[in-house]
């Protein structure tokens, strides 16, 4: 189904908002051109993580993110300084460069290497993404194209499970993960070849819009709050790091990804734990991206029909936290139980998407969005190291310390929740004339 017979280009008036007599053919215009490639993007990060059995299956994870936490800040200065879409297609491309190379490892040592270099290529994802959707939609249009393109993720849960187990059965002499890594690697240099050609930078830069179509593009994002100031403005980073809103969702994202993380990319290890041969725990884990994908779609619906970020947050928690549960205290020998518990708890995947969406919306102009984006993918990136080392070889198989870590940090993520609702409250009633309205 395309982007155009899904309709999500139908204007914000659909569901009881309206945004300026936004025009939806227009908006229609956008999406598809738009929105394929950045949820192609975000799909293709999500095909090549490796489950790795013993301590191995923890250091390798934690390479990656080694390199993408430290590549955050620099991948951001390249997003200030050069076109967005110039700087996301050459990333992808050495990371399809980099994932064809990996085929060729011999040993832990070289993996952890390629592993690494992964992570710095990574880095720049979430917050070119996040940029480049506050460049094209206004804050009312925004959500849903957060959501289609954060489905990326679950996707790429459920069509890695099919490469896995295919790899499984290959009858080629060569290496079934190593064919894996050079086809995933050449469609990533595919889809880079073309996504500085096919993605425009901006309105202004859209050789597919007309005149009147940029003029009434600016005129909305100008009438919503969206500045498009393309200089770094040192003065704003100081205000950023001093504003409690940033800490919060650092706090957030880092409770919400350590789960998540192990989850999205450790579970076919955990099934296998269960166990649960290999080939069983690939296809087995396939229900998990479906999962994350119905709670992205549902808490993105909810949004769209005017229902609070931080309520839907708080909905998507519950389930993961009785998800955590039914993983920590079923018990090994119960392998219905903790599947299920497994497939609940992706629904902690879903909430970064609406980090996303906050950071998008309410933070306004170029250098503090590209700040921020930069530094809740670095805290994205320090949740998803210290996530995999909860799971340590010595604990399996139920892995108990592991499981029980990952119930409090969702608990934890609720009171988080609900102090950035007080916050952004206050400051919707307080602000001055003319001031941002925070989007709670």
């Amino acid at each position: 189904m395309g982007i155009s017979e899904m309709n999500i280009g139908v204007e914000s008036s659909s569901s009881g908002e309206t945004d300026h007599g936004v025009d939806a053919a227009l908006v229609r215009k956008i999406d598809r051109r738009i929105v394929p490639i950045l949820f192609s993007a975000y799909f293709l990060q999500f095909l090549d993580k490796v489950a790795v059995n013993g301590q191995d299956f923890s250091w390798t994870a934690t390479a990656f993110f080694i390199g993408y936490v430290v590549a955050e800040w620099p991948q951001g200065v390249l997003l200030q300084r050069f076109p967005v879409s110039k700087v996301l297609g050459y990333n992808i491309f050495l990371w399809g460069i980099i994932l064809c190379c990996s085929a060729a490892c011999r040993g832990t040592a070289s993996i952890i290497a390629v592993r690494t270099l992964l992570g710095v290529c990574e880095a720049v994802i979430a917050p070119a993404l996040i940029v480049i959707t506050s460049r094209w939609y206004t804050k009312v249009d925004a959500p849903l194209r957060y959501g289609i393109w954060y489905c990326g993720l679950g996707a790429g849960q459920i069509f890695g499970g099919f490469i896995s187990f295919g790899a499984q059965h290959s009858s080629s002499t060569f290496a079934g993960w190593r064919v894996m890594f050079i086809c995933i690697g050449t469609v990533n240099i595919l889809v880079a070849m073309m996504v500085p050609i096919a993605l425009p930078d901006g309105p202004e830069q859209a050789d597919f819009l007309n005149h009147d179509e940029k003029k009434s593009i600016q005129q909305r994002l100008e009438a919503d709050e969206v500045t498009a100031e393309s200089d770094v403005r040192l003065h704003l980073l100081g205000e950023l790091f001093l504003d409690p809103q940033i800490w919060l969702l650092v706090l957030l994202t880092l409770c919400i990804t350590i789960p998540s993380g192990v989850i999205t990319t450790f579970s076919a290890v955990l099934i296998h734990s269960f166990g649960f041969d290999s080939k069983q725990s690939a296809l087995l884990n396939m229900p998990s991206g479906v999962v994350s994908i119905f709670a992205t779609i549902l808490s993105t619906w909810a949004i769209v029909k005017q229902a609070p970020r931080w309520l839907s947050v708080i909905g998507l928690l519950i389930p993961a936290l009785i998800g955590g549960a039914l993983l920590s205290f079923e018990g090994i020998g119960r392998p219905a139980g903790s599947l299920a518990g497994i497939y609940l708890v992706n629904f902690i995947v879903a909430p970064l998407a609406i980090i996303y969406n906050w950071v998008g919306a309410n933070y306004n102009g170029h250098t503090q969005r590209v700040a921020a984006s930069a530094v809740v993918s670095a805290a994205f990136g320090i949740a998803n190291i210290i996530g995999p080392q909860t799971y340590q070889a010595k604990d399996a198989p139920e892995y108990l310390p592991a499981k029980i870590t990952l119930m409090v940090v969702i608990a934890s993520a609720l009171p988080i929740t609900l102090a950035l609702r007080v916050l952004y409250g206050h400051r919707n009633r307080t602000r001055g004339t003319g001031g941002l309205e925070y989007r709670l």
